[in-house]
């Protein structure tokens, strides 16, 4: 996997040239500023888009301070931090991609939050079925969506247990690569793959498709989603509260609302 990952930090600068095209959104500044302290910067995994909203809104609630968000794919926003790009705390689906950023001295500190599952899903309307991973071979299935397997942590993951169960050589020719789990998740919505491999969080937030079968954790590498707090915001009091209000009983609860499993939501 890590050479997977050299190469996507080698393409750095090419993406960062790319990230209109990316879709890469970023969160317009609140109309209202809160009164205590600038607004918190955080990277966060496409796939926390949901919680990462509501536990936003509980922080600003609590502190008056303001929360912008910027959503992609784990391995772009990572390598934008890399680049220089300004973030206050990274929320990452992967512990690898944590890690380069570990390994460039660029953490304070880092914790691990929650987890989650991987499912296969097809449209609502499907009219073939897939009970197993070993049903993606069915000729009627032509496009399989999966976040782009070289680099964002949900492709990464899925390529993993295809690969454990000796399906991927036989299904990389239909593998559809996606920026980030909710565009491949998107591709199922729309019919433009016939099935997806995506979060189970993210197939329940949405009703246009449905989980056609789950795919055993033990077959990839655990789905640890950390949090971490960058060196350059170490030193500002509102990043830091950020941080730990991630790790609150309070964010703990709208995680587990939105079908992520927590791994430790006491305060530090």
């Amino acid at each position: 996997m890590r050479g997977r990952f050299r190469v996507c930090l080698a393409t750095a600068s090419a993406i960062l040239a790319l990230l209109p095209a990316l879709g890469c959104r970023t969160a317009d500044p609140p109309t209202t500023r809160g009164d205590t302290a600038s607004p918190v910067v955080i990277f966060a995994a496409a796939s926390t888009a949901g919680p990462l909203d509501e536990i936003a809104a509980a922080f600003r609630a609590e502190t008056r301070i303001d929360v912008l968000t910027s959503l992609a794919g784990s391995s772009t926003l990572a390598q934008q931090i890399i680049a220089g790009a300004e973030a206050d705390v990274f929320l990452s689906a992967s512990r690898e991609w944590a890690a380069a950023l570990e390994n460039r001295g660029l953490v304070a500190e880092s914790r691990d939050l929650f987890s989650n599952r991987l499912v296969i899903v097809v449209p609502t309307a499907a009219d073939w079925k897939v009970n197993a991973a070993e049903d993606l071979l069915d000729p009627r299935v032509e496009h399989l969506a999966l976040g782009d397997p070289e680099c964002v942590p949900a492709g990464v993951y899925a390529r993993q247990a295809l690969q454990a169960l000796g399906l991927w050589d036989r299904l990389a020719g239909k593998v559809v690569a996606a920026e980030d789990v909710r565009q491949a998740l998107s591709y199922v919505e729309t019919g433009a793959a016939e099935a997806g491999i995506v979060y189970i969080t993210d197939a329940a937030a949405s009703r246009r498709v449905e989980v056609a079968a789950e795919i055993d954790p033990a077959l990839s590498d655990p789905i640890v989603y950390p949090a971490v707090l960058l060196r350059s915001a170490a030193g500002k009091p509102a990043a830091r509260r950020l941080f730990r209000f991630l790790q609150s009983t309070p964010a703990a609860d709208i995680l587990r609302h939105h079908g992520f499993t927590v791994i430790d939501s006491s305060s530090p």
